[in-house]
């Protein structure tokens, strides 16, 4: 049975990609599954920046959408079955709206290293999986240990 698969990616996060397109055709396998590939340009109020027009927003979905082209071709080939599909809205809840819309079986997203930031606010993932009724496999960024994570527990009084 072929399954259709949700990636919403951050254009801006491209260090993410290899991880996350690893993680989806790992998924995917031969089923030819269906992979959307959502961008989700965030809603600007407009008192937030008056300035902002239709026009500047309609050419960030136009370059959201050739850029979701290029990375489709580049990670999923020619062969493959993928679409792209560009909105403009409240990142996390159009991301679950999209899912709820193409009725997927599995939505695979990026999580970037926790920040201050995100543990203050919540981040994009955290909220798609407390909303979404579809599964959600949230890939984390691959980073490399630094000296100051790694533990030693030879030195640890409490691991014997």
């Amino acid at each position: 049975m072929s399954q259709t698969i949700l990636v919403p990616l951050d254009l801006n996060q491209d260090a993410v990609f290899d991880s996350v397109f690893e993680n989806v055709k790992r998924v995917a396998g031969n089923t030819g599954a269906t992979v959307i590939l959502l961008s989700v340009i965030p809603q600007i109020d407009a008192g937030d920046f008056p300035y902002v027009g239709t026009d500047y927003v309609r050419k960030l979905g136009e370059t959201a959408h050739a850029q979701l082209e290029r990375v489709g071709r580049q990670y999923l080939g020619e062969d493959s079955n993928w679409q792209v599909d560009v909105r403009v809205g409240p990142v996390a809840r159009t991301i679950v709206r999209r899912a709820d819309h193409f009725g997927v079986d599995l939505i695979v997203m990026a999580s970037h290293n926790p920040k201050f930031w995100d543990v203050l606010l919540g981040s994009i993932a955290s909220q798609v999986v407390k909303h979404s009724q579809h599964s959600v496999l949230v890939v984390r960024q691959k980073r490399e240990p630094h000296a100051a994570d790694i533990h030693d527990e030879s030195r640890d009084p409490l691991a014997d």
